[in-house]
């Protein structure tokens, strides 16, 4: 077994995984203070671990990942903090030959990783994808959350709304009353 060694960020230097044979490993454990997903939304304290694997190709990336995002609840608008777990398994191709310096024909499939023509993987890029889709759809602060009141803006969960309760459009008055039957 490989000893693992801590990395400050999240590119590794490949190349001489590129020079073994196919099966080759190497184990790292990774920690990043931030990593900006999109626009505003950052994940912080990502950390992780990620076995590299020597394939025909390039490099099997086998990681786990975690992390915090700040999202805003879906109902009243509040800070979350939703702690996020990744794992995935991607592979990152080789553009160029490790040892002849010549370019490589890119792989079949679509929207691919690659390992940079000096031989780094980034694995912030797999991260940032991931994370994204890993993201919850619907955050809420939690999950009883009353939200606001659509006519004052109250935040229901600190004050009651004393306003109405608004039936809609009163052209649906003959349905609601199938409802209400």
């Amino acid at each position: 077994m490989v000893p693992r060694a801590t990395r400050p960020d999240l590119t590794f230097n490949v190349a001489q995984l590129l020079r073994e044979d196919i099966g080759g490993r190497r184990n790292y454990e990774f920690a990043e203070p931030a990593l900006e997903l999109d626009g505003a939304l950052v994940l912080r304290d990502v950390r992780g671990v990620v076995r590299l694997t020597r394939t025909a190709s390039g490099v099997l990336a086998d990681a786990r990942a975690a992390g915090v995002v700040d999202l805003e609840c879906i109902r009243c608008l509040a800070a979350v903090a939703e702690s996020l777990s990744l794992a995935f398994r991607d592979e990152f191709h080789a553009r160029v030959e490790v040892n002849t310096g010549m370019p490589l024909p890119p792989p079949d499939e679509d929207d691919p990783f690659f390992i940079s023509e000096n031989h780094m993987l980034d694995l912030g890029e797999a991260i940032r994808e991931y994370a994204l889709i890993a993201m919850p759809m619907r955050p809420l602060c939690k999950p009883e959350c009353l939200g606001l009141c659509a006519s004052c803006g109250v935040d229901r969960n600190v004050t009651p709304c004393t306003c109405q309760e608004h039936r809609g459009d009163d052209r649906f008055a003959a349905l609601r009353a199938l409802l209400d039957d």
